[in-house]
């Protein structure tokens, strides 16, 4: 059975995670091989992807991939996706790994795995080599997240 952030209780994480990006195809033949933990982004009018039930944990998230409302209905990363993620990750801090995933793997997933990094002190160089193109907006907003 999985379990949710909200039934555990938010300690500090004691070692740096790995992370994996990836696209949401790739994310629906992902399969866990240890603790590992997902936080799984659509489009705000997709259907949830199907992640594997192996992941100790998985956070769902809807928000376009948008750095300013272009549309009306644009939904723009905010404060409240950034503490919803900064629980879970805290939620978890016997993570192995944290998978990230959006619609193409290309901007919201690593922009939030560059977030999560600035924002814990992890490094990103690796990560900003291997994903160039990640979403300034979400990295900004989340590497902004006040811990408590």
């Amino acid at each position: 059975m999985r379990r949710s952030a909200a039934k555990r209780k938010p300690v500090a994480l004691t070692r740096t995670p790995g992370f994996v990006v990836l696209s949401r195809d790739e994310a629906e033949h992902y399969e866990p091989r240890g603790r590992e933990v997902c936080i799984s982004i659509s489009d705000p009018d997709a259907e949830p992807a199907q992640v594997s039930d192996r992941f100790a944990a998985v956070l769902r998230l809807n928000f376009n991939d948008v750095t300013q409302r272009g549309e009306p209905s644009d939904i723009l990363f905010c404060t409240d996706h950034a503490r919803a993620i900064t629980q879970f990750v805290k939620s978890w801090p016997d993570a192995e790994l944290i998978v990230v995933h959006c619609n193409a793997g290309v901007s919201r997933s690593p922009g939030v795995a560059l977030g999560l990094c600035d924002l814990h002190g992890w490094a990103t160089a690796s990560l900003e080599r291997s994903h160039p193109g990640w979403n300034r907006l979400v990295r900004t907003v989340l590497a902004a997240e006040p811990q408590g």
